[in-house]
């Protein structure tokens, strides 16, 4: 039987959701170009102006124009667009209401700020992860840390996500840190870590032997995902990876995180 809070559902947003949110949409693009004739009217020679679109004037002025037009154009002028329109609206907060439900119904990975900046949406967890990873990495020492963490999650938050480039960047932020408390080490490597890092472990929880053999599984844990790293990681003279899939490349970023601030808390500067 099915459940009341499944009554007056549309079809698709019962029994055709997507395993993964889409990065595009043509559905979705569609959808939003009725959305912005509806609240805006013409707006054809203030996007081309602001965003570069090259829109042409026939059939503007008419609602038919628009959901064809968002169809032919680059995805990043569709989100753009909704920002430069959201901050000429006085019903701004009804134009991003009916935005953000096509963002929803149409399972994009997109989701808008109250003033109508457009970002990637994974979930709260992983936002919560940025913030607390760069809060520990206060001070002038990890700056260089910092940057590549901030490049990151712009490679994420960029359109279309490059996830390859955030695994990438993830894996010098970790190294970068890894070499700032071992100067000595060479790079960041499964051997390197157990060179260097795993005495500091021994001697810390030497008295404490729940906390040793947990401590010493994430390393073991870290070393896997250094080796995993690898693997996106572009050498000279070899094949240029392709892009993860997102889901990966967002498991692999949070993960970078949380081990940056493990790592982290064995500097001793």
């Amino acid at each position: 039987m099915s459940k009341e809070s499944e009554f007056g559902q549309k079809f698709s947003q019962l029994y055709l959701v997507p395993a993964e949110l889409l990065q595009d949409s043509t559905r979705m693009r569609r959808r939003i170009g009725a959305v912005f004739f509806f609240h805006a009217g013409n707006v054809r020679d203030l996007l081309n102006w602001e965003i570069g679109t090259a829109l042409d004037a026939g059939g503007s002025a008419t609602a038919d124009y628009w959901p064809s037009a968002f169809t032919r154009i680059e995805l990043r002028d569709v989100l753009n667009a909704i920002t430069v329109i959201a901050n000429r609206l006085d019903s701004r907060d009804r134009f991003l209401r009916e935005v953000q439900r096509v963002f929803d119904e149409e399972h994009v990975r997109y989701t808008l700020d109250h003033l109508g900046g457009v970002h990637f949406r994974v979930d709260a967890e992983f936002e919560r992860s940025r913030t607390s990873t760069i809060h520990t990495l206060a001070g002038a020492r990890y700056e260089a840390v910092r940057d590549q963490i901030d490049r990151t999650f712009r490679a994420l938050d960029s359109i279309p996500p490059d996830g390859k480039l955030a695994i990438r960047s993830a894996f010098f932020a970790a190294e970068g840190l890894f070499r700032l408390m071992f100067p000595n080490a060479h790079q960041l490597s499964s051997t390197e870590v157990s060179k260097y890092l795993k005495p500091i472990i021994d001697k810390q929880f030497a008295g404490a032997r729940p906390a040793l053999q947990v401590s010493l599984k994430q390393l073991e844990a870290f070393k896997c995902w250094i080796d995993g790293a690898h693997f996106y990681r572009h050498e000279p003279g070899s094949e240029e990876p392709t892009q993860p899939p997102l889901d990966l490349a967002i498991l692999m970023v949070s993960q970078a995180a949380a081990y940056i601030r493990w790592l982290q808390q064995f500097d001793p500067n």
